[in-house]
């Protein structure tokens, strides 16, 4: 690194807790995001575990000259949760991060979830910091299941239950970032609309994965994993990965499958993932010889299934840009996927075949379990499609979703922040709930 590098290079702090996405997409995502903008000389990266239930006591582990990760374990004794309580917690995070970060140094902090809050008003209020925060999901769609139209009525202002006050904590901690990232489109529109938010404040930018190497397979090699695993060389894979939960779309899914494999003894279904199963198997009657549920797998295992994958399949009732998707779109996997917000900012009807979404007049969202079995078959008796739908899938992956072009628009806009961060307003633009 240069004097000149050194004298303009960023700290970048990036917070996480112990939430259960962080297992998931966010703790992907932030794989790929550190990764890829250690690229950059000019960048320090510090990953702040907080909450962690892996250490007794405050851990620093170097990861390269660039990159440490600093474990901060749960309190000793436990405590009821309270607003008290996580101040106190976030003043001592604070102060515990600040005796390692050299004074003087330029330092962003980024923030990946709710539970971020405290942590984000305590840098402000000692230190002015500039603060991004990434938006992976809505609280909305998890408590309404998608349901957009629920928050109708709602009162964020003065919130009376829980459902209010979590709403109003999620736009309170938007509402506190110098910026946000938006990993869609549509959340963008969400927080001007509902939230208030100002546009210029929001920056979209998509998911990223790094590009992988080798993702091509001959058939002899394909025929030879397939063997190892436990399939035969002519059944067709049908792969769906990520979390076994009902917004997956996995209801659906395993009703869609049981009716096409009775017409297609060849096709087998492969879930990638972890979750309850349960829900799973009440929804089949006779095809529990052909659905295979793995667990949690180490990478690599997990890239075999990859390479044998003759069919993708993303159902989510609610999603945003996951990187179960992106993964298949990398590995050449044609995909089924449902168009719903998010998911159809990814791919267009010429790269994918898409399953449309039944809206109730409540807000509802359903999907036919007829179009789901008949986009199964049509795929499966199909080589030529598939393959033609994979290429044109990985074609926008390279242009679109790559982690090189996540990284250097964020580094991007990391150095704007530095250069021009103004004071957060105390109201946004008065508009939205």
């Amino acid at each position: 690194m240069t004097a000149d590098d050194c004298s303009n290079s960023i700290s970048l702090l990036i917070f996480r807790s112990n939430a259960r996405g962080m297992q998931y997409g966010i703790g992907t995502y932030l794989h790929e995001l550190t990764e890829a903008l250690l690229s950059y000389p000019n960048i320090k990266i510090v990953l702040v575990s907080y909450k962690s239930s892996d250490v007794k006591e405050i851990s620093i582990l170097k990861t390269t000259d660039r990159q440490i990760e600093i474990k901060i374990p749960q309190p000793l004794i436990p405590t009821k949760q309270s607003n008290a309580f996580e101040n106190k917690y976030a003043s001592t995070v604070i102060k515990l991060l600040f005796k390692i970060i050299p004074p003087n140094e330029k330092v962003i902090c980024q923030f990946n979830y709710i539970d971020d809050l405290p942590i984000l008003l305590k840098v402000k209020e000692s230190y002015g910091f500039p603060a991004i925060s990434v938006v992976h999901f809505a609280q909305f769609q998890q408590i309404f299941e998608g349901k957009i139209m629920k928050i109708a009525g709602l009162n964020l202002e003065k919130p009376a239950d829980n459902i209010e006050f979590t709403l109003s904590r999620e736009r309170e901690m938007y509402r506190q970032s110098d910026h946000i990232v938006s990993v869609t489109g549509y959340m963008k529109e969400f927080l001007i609309n509902e939230y208030g938010i100002k546009p210029d404040k929001i920056t979209v930018i998509k998911n990223g994965l790094n590009q992988i190497s080798n993702n091509q397979v001959s058939k002899e090699e394909k025929a030879e994993i397939k063997r190892r695993l436990g399939f035969g060389e002519h059944e067709i894979i049908l792969l769906f990965s990520g979390r076994i939960d009902p917004c997956k779309g996995i209801n659906y899914l395993m009703e869609a499958f049981e009716q096409a494999s009775m017409k297609n003894n060849s096709l087998r279904l492969v879930m990638l993932g972890q979750g309850s199963i349960q829900d799973c198997q009440k929804k089949i009657q006779s095809c529990f010889g052909k659905v295979t549920y793995t667990g949690f797998l180490p990478g690599e295992t997990v890239r075999q299934f990859y390479k044998i994958a003759d069919i993708g399949i993303s159902p989510s009732v609610y999603d945003h840009c996951p990187y179960s998707v992106l993964e298949m779109m990398a590995n050449r996997i044609p995909v089924i996927m449902t168009r719903i917000n998010g998911l159809d900012e990814l791919l267009s009807d010429e790269e994918c075949l898409f399953l449309n979404p039944v809206i109730s007049s409540e807000g509802d969202i359903t999907f036919s379990i007829e179009e789901m079995t008949d986009s199964i078959l049509s795929l499966a008796a199909d080589k030529e499609r598939r393959t033609r739908l994979a290429a044109k899938s990985y074609r926008t992956y390279e242009r679109k979703f790559t982690a090189a072009g996540m990284a250097e628009e964020m580094h991007r806009l990391f150095y704007s922040l530095i250069e021009h961060k103004k004071p957060v307003e105390e109201y946004e633009t008065g508009k939205g709930r």
